[in-house]
């Protein structure tokens, strides 16, 4: 779709009844416009007919934090307590709007439930999303608050050394609010849910367990004891190692250690486990298959975005009802493209160039 397709598009998601006048009132073109615009929409078999019945596709459900990512990269080795020459980048971020950015980038419809703050950073980061065609509608918006803020400083080799996150804003988003929009969340094919919302938010998500998929990403050390108690009804987890052990109470110093790991978890309930090793690779099990696939040697530029990359390819390949091992790989060829750019989320996300990647690191 064109972009003003898909502005049109969202305002019809937002309100189906509107008029072909209001549309053209809210984005400033003319009645005759719209109505070739949504033709064009029409012939592409997104809307049905009169009405404005959206043909639905298969959907993947984000729920968790975007914030204003301000990210400080130091040119030479960092000093504490010191000025450091670099420069400084401002971004959108935050886990989940990360991974439904990627996942969006994979020709996978995208819904994504968030809380904006009603300010500027808000806006653009709910336009930016839209143009992506990301479904943001159901995302709570707050009146005199802010948009959450992530700042972040890297070091000469791309790797973060300290960061500071403002995320009180998520407290917000309840169990209450998401219940109105239950038919939404359960007709997901996966719901994918991050750490950054409140315990109580997470544990009303996991409910859906029985009719859909539930994907966790953990985010930090920290923020996966909020899991702790209830992780065993995911579907599929993605902690590193040290949150592996958090969760599993299993020190991990082995491989042995990680197949004892990996089969608590199973125990558990959950279907497919990847433990992120760092330069090490990614172990995977299930009940049919288990392994290590190791990284490939790479010189990262920017690592902050490979995490969410990592798990918006393993979203991909379970949508695409690949195997255990298929979806690792395929993780770690988007984790490679996406630490491999300046930028949290590579343009360079897709398909084809994540399956190039695949092949010409030979994982």
């Amino acid at each position: 779709m064109t972009e003003r397709e898909r502005e049109i598009l969202h305002l019809i998601r937002e309100n189906p009844m509107i008029s072909q006048e209001e549309i053209a009132k809210k984005i400033g073109i003319t009645r005759t416009s719209v109505a070739v615009h949504i033709s064009n929409i029409m012939k592409k078999g997104i809307i049905l007919g009169k009405g404005y019945i959206i043909n639905e596709s298969p959907y993947i459900m984000v729920i968790g934090g975007t914030n204003v990512d301000i990210q400080g990269f130091s040119r030479s080795e960092l000093r504490a307590h010191d000025s450091n020459p670099g420069y400084v980048g401002v971004s959108f971020g935050g886990v989940g709007k990360n991974i439904a950015e990627n996942v969006a980038r994979l020709d996978i419809n995208t819904k994504f439930i968030t809380v904006f703050g009603n300010d500027l950073y808000g806006e653009k980061i709910k336009d930016h999303l839209t143009k992506l065609d990301i479904d943001v509608s159901d995302s709570l918006i707050l009146e005199n608050e802010e948009t959450s803020i992530y700042l972040s400083i890297l070091d000469s080799n791309g790797e973060m050394n300290v960061a500071i996150s403002s995320m009180e804003i998520f407290k917000k988003l309840k169990p209450e609010y998401l219940k109105a929009r239950n038919k939404k969340i359960e007709g997901a094919e996966i719901i994918i849910v991050d750490t950054n919302l409140e315990t109580e938010t997470i544990n009303y998500i996991t409910n859906y367990n029985a009719k859909t998929k539930i994907m966790l990403d953990t985010v930090s050390t920290k923020k996966s004891e909020k899991v702790k108690d209830i992780i065993g009804r995911f579907h599929t987890i993605k902690p590193n190692k040290i949150e592996a052990e958090l969760l599993s109470g299993i020190k991990i110093n082995s491989d042995s250690d990680l197949d004892r790991a990996g089969k608590f978890f199973l125990e558990a309930g959950i279907k497919n486990i990847f433990i992120t090793l760092g330069s090490d690779g990614v172990y995977y099990i299930n009940d049919k298959k288990k392994g290590i696939i190791k990284n490939p040697k790479v010189t990262p530029v920017n690592v902050t975005g490979g995490g969410d990359a990592f798990v918006a390819g393993i979203a991909h390949a379970e949508f695409m009802g690949k195997d255990i091992d298929e979806a690792a790989k395929f993780g770690i060829g988007a984790s490679i493209l996406t630490i491999l750019d300046e930028n949290t989320i590579s343009d360079k996300i897709s398909v084809e160039n994540i399956e190039n990647k695949i092949k010409e690191m030979k994982l």
